[in-house]
């Protein structure tokens, strides 16, 4: 890659490199962090990297990046990982080798979130520092798709990140939503209920099966998703749909039919939703453990966010895209996590529907878009 490249290459080509890089979460993305820091740094970003191990040993980075001086601006926020390809299937392309068919560019990542990334770069490409009154930020995450461990680091350690706090900077965080500008989004709460067996050949009737315990604790359980479903006091019609979307897994180990099980556990999932309070229910949860004899381990939570959807950057960024309303979607995103940054909005090329699927694609026409639309943001809130 010479000097020049990212100011010649078009969208699609960027794209294409960007989808290259194998950065499921399981694995490490410092190789795509240090291909996009360094064509941040040849259009005349300084770039911070935060980096930290999973739990699984894997290297993570972060970049925040900043070019220009003065005070405001507006920050681009995105990630580097994707979900696994384990059922990808196009029958013309594997998952990182990026094609073009029939108007959609095909790839893991291509919308969720690689595109809406290489759009972002390419704008800002278009645009002379010279020109700038004030900054351009990129937040461009580790993570995200997992824990948002990438943006939990940013939120604690950035140097960057707290100046574009201090300076109110306009963040649009490039998530798909076919470039419809987004005030709201849901959080997200994971609990898991636990019992615990001992293992046997089921011959010898020497073992202990854990599902004894746990399945006469699944119908209080469906009880607890049916009450949080039915009342009013856990909805917000605002969303779409407008429930916690309770969802439970169970889990055993081993799973074999001639071993008695020796593990068994219930995911609990629920997508947290402004103004809603579900203590309750996790508070429901630890009564149901306790009473049954039951593990119960919280795995954390991120926080839904919003804005007022008359917020002056909402209503700016709806006219730059032509939209006159903004909305909400049932998504998380980092922006619930770096929600310190005030001025917030989600705004992204391609389809959530599109994401996350076995034949992920983005179209070409919502990338070359998305393009246009960041170019736009980026000259209004830094050349003013």
């Amino acid at each position: 890659m010479n000097e020049t490249w990212i100011y010649k290459a078009t969208v699609d080509e960027l794209t294409r490199q960007l989808v290259s890089y194998d950065s499921v979460s399981s694995r490490s993305n410092e190789p795509i962090s240090d291909f996009v820091a360094e064509l941040m740094q040849r259009m005349g970003f300084v770039v911070e990297n935060h980096t930290y191990l999973d739990d699984e040993g894997e290297k993570k980075v972060s970049l925040v990046a900043k070019r220009g001086s003065g005070t405001g601006g507006v920050a681009y926020l995105a990630h580097t990982d994707v979900v696994p390809v384990d059922d990808w299937h196009t029958g013309f392309s594997g998952p990182f080798e990026a094609v073009e068919k029939e108007g959609r560019l095909y790839g893991r990542g291509a919308c969720d979130m690689k595109g809406s990334l290489a759009a972002a770069l390419k704008a800002v490409s278009t645009i002379s520092e010279i020109n700038q009154k004030k900054p351009i930020y990129f937040v461009v995450t580790a993570d995200e798709e997992i824990s948002m461990g990438g943006a939990k680091q940013v939120n604690r350690e950035s140097a960057f990140f707290q100046e574009m706090v201090d300076q109110d900077v306009v963040g649009v965080v490039g998530e798909p939503t076919e470039l419809r500008v987004v005030h709201a989004h849901k959080g997200a709460k994971g609990l898991v209920l636990r019992a615990r067996g001992i293992s046997a050949h089921t011959s010898t009737g020497e073992g202990k099966n854990a599902n004894d315990q746990l399945i006469p604790a699944l119908l209080p359980l469906l009880e607890l998703k049916k009450e949080s479903e039915r009342e009013a006091r856990y909805r917000n019609d605002a969303f779409s749909p407008s429930t916690l979307s309770w969802n439970m897994v169970i889990i055993n180990e081993p799973l074999a039919v001639n071993v008695t099980t020796s593990l068994a556990e219930v995911c609990v999932f629920f997508r947290t939703m402004p103004g809603v309070n579900h203590q309750p229910l996790v508070e429901a949860l630890h009564r149901i453990a306790n009473e049954y004899g039951l593990e119960l381990e919280e795995k954390g939570e991120v926080a839904p966010w919003s804005v007022d959807a008359t917020s002056p950057w909402i209503v700016r960024m709806g006219e730059i895209v032509a939209k006159d309303r903004s909305e909400t979607v049932c998504f998380a995103t980092d922006g619930g996590v770096l929600q310190r940054l005030r001025k917030l909005m989600i705004c992204g090329p391609g389809s959530i529907d599109q994401a996350h699927c076995n034949n992920e694609w983005i179209s070409m026409e919502q990338l070359h878009r998305g393009v246009s639309v960041y170019e736009q943001a980026f000259r209004q809130w830094t050349h003013g």
